[in-house]
């Protein structure tokens, strides 16, 4: 199991404070060349935020940040898409041009902290 943990280092305080964690599980359930995962994004006080799986994952060719980065991508997708992002510059799209369905702004209505009301842990 791969643990991935999110921690904020106070440079006033020195206090050390937990603010995420994750873990990224083999199900058993791949072939000896590709794996597949379980995946749990937890918030800082260990509620489930996000749940999902990775499947056919190309163990013996690629790395855990690979694993890692396909976890977030898919449980978290592109949430900060604003003017300069890559994805927009990807696309072919320059300068103050933007697709009608992407509006840049501060955070998407889902940033909202999993502690405000109306927070579907189970949501994607």
């Amino acid at each position: 199991m791969l643990i991935v943990k999110i921690e904020l280092h106070s440079a006033v305080t020195g206090r050390i404070t937990t603010i995420a964690t994750g873990t990224i599980a083999n199900t058993g359930t791949g072939s000896a060349v590709q794996g597949n995962y379980r995946i749990e994004l937890r918030d800082a006080a260990g509620r489930k935020w996000k749940t999902g799986r990775i499947e056919g994952f190309p163990r013996n060719r690629l790395l855990a940040w690979d694993l890692l980065y396909r976890a977030l991508e898919k449980l978290v997708g592109n949430r900060n898409v604003c003017r300069d992002s890559p994805v927009l510059y990807a696309s072919g799209l320059r300068g103050p041009t933007m697709p009608a369905n992407i509006t840049p702004t501060r955070g998407a209505d889902d940033d909202r902290s999993t502690s405000q009301p109306g927070h579907d842990s189970g949501a994607p």
